[in-house]
């Protein structure tokens, strides 16, 4: 305690340095803080794994019917239709499809007493085995717990439901999730089978750790618009699948596809990367401010520091002719940095939670979580040793008769 004592009384004969200091760490935690948040927010979505089979997936979507729906036989039929191409795996009929949006399909639902969860619905027959999906508890639905789907939304009164891992945890944070029912207005959901990975496919609902609040209804679709298929190739083949399929659809449903909207083929990959791209773009621009408020910072502290090193020369000097070491003069400046480091992040923390407060009312950016204020005050801390560095080792290696000879 000697020491700190020593450092805050000599801060405090000389507060211009240590309160310029103090005060760039202010300012900068104000801008990291939130601009970390918001890099972050962008890049989580594209590290989660996606959980579908890797170049495998086709999306086929955008069928849409000349006379307004596509029956079930209508659905059945192009379906066998794709099955009959060489290369092909597996085909799904499905409402809601991976990356594409034309039809969408959410569920309020949540266990009697526990959370809610609002969840993208991905609703056909087979889409576990197209998709490519790990089921990692419970089953795949039986063939007898189909039922028809179309957008009127009549379902069962009590239906199964396969949930993500991510999905499960939530909604049964302290419990196994099969065998669970899950409350959704009207309708029950039996939970019989739990996978691994599977995003959202409504891209603006990706944030906030809810990328995988996802779940699968075994649905035979009928009585839908836009029509969509999930076709799963084998390895190597995907090209050559893609290019067969749209001959093989106006093969099957000629005039009943709407003229002037071609169907839209795909691999998913393809149109993950489009989905994401807005989010690429972002995390330049926020990465860019985030390493230039970070460079400018450790540039500033370090010139202070440099500047307020050199005042002290002779200082250093008579320490270091009384005794002290090496090691005693490096710690004593990264001790000092680190008190006044601190400061600033404890006055420039807040600033950024209100700074964040304003930018949500004007800007309707997402709240800042109060996990990321201690965070952001550890990375400007551990920025104001890394500046200090190369100024305090100058400092500790200053000969004692060099520095006592120095005005």
């Amino acid at each position: 305690m000697p020491a700190l004592a020593h450092i805050v009384s000599a801060a405090w004969r000389q507060r211009l340095m240590p309160a310029l200091i103090a005060l760039q760490v202010v300012f900068a935690s104000m801008i990291l803080v939130n601009a970390l948040y918001l890099f972050w927010q962008q890049l989580a979505p594209m590290a989660v794994p996606d959980g579908i089979a890797p170049k495998q997936v086709l999306v086929v979507d955008q069928l849409v019917a000349r006379d307004g729906r596509w029956n079930a036989a209508q659905v059945q039929a192009g379906a066998q239709r794709l099955r009959a191409l060489p290369g092909v795996r597996a085909v799904a009929p499905g409402i809601g499809v991976p990356m594409r949006e034309s039809i969408s399909f959410e569920l309020e639902l949540g266990a009697e007493g526990g959370p809610l969860a609002n969840a993208s619905a991905y609703a056909g027959e087979g889409l576990i085995d197209a998709l490519g999906l790990e089921l990692i508890q419970g089953r795949d639905f039986k063939p007898d717990e189909h039922f028809d789907f179309d957008l009127s939304g009549d379902r069962p009164a009590l239906a199964p439901v396969i949930l993500t891992r991510a999905l499960a945890k939530h909604l049964f944070p302290e419990g196994d999730a099969l065998g669970a029912q899950l409350g959704d207005g009207d309708h029950q959901l039996v939970v019989v089978g739990v996978v691994r990975h599977l995003l959202r496919y409504q891209v603006g609902e990706l944030d906030d750790g809810r990328a995988e609040f996802a779940l699968l209804l075994p649905a035979r679709v009928t009585g839908t618009p836009v029509l969509s298929y999930v076709v799963r190739t084998e390895l190597h083949r995907l090209d050559a699948v893609e290019e067969a399929i749209p001959d093989a659809l106006r093969q099957e449903f000629g005039a009943a596809i709407a003229p002037g909207v071609p169907p839209a083929v795909a691999s998913y990959e393809r149109l993950r990367a489009l989905a994401f791209q807005p989010r690429r773009a972002a995390l330049w621009l926020l990465g860019t401010v985030c390493a230039v408020v970070a460079l400018v910072t450790g540039l500033g502290l370090a010139s202070l520091t440099a500047y307020w090193v050199e005042q002290r020369t002779r200082q250093i000097g008579i320490r270091r002719a009384l005794g002290a070491t090496h090691q005693q003069i490096l710690r004593h400046f990264q001790l000092e940095n680190l008190l006044l480091v601190g400061l600033g992040a404890a006055i420039g923390v807040p600033l950024a939670l209100a700074a964040n407060q304003w930018l949500m009312q004007h800007y309707e950016l997402p709240r800042l979580p109060l996990p990321w204020l201690p965070a952001g005050a550890i990375v400007l801390l551990l920025l104001g040793q890394l500046a200090v560095w190369a100024p305090a080792r100058r400092a500790a290696s200053i000969p004692p008769a060099m520095a006592t000879r120095s005005a």
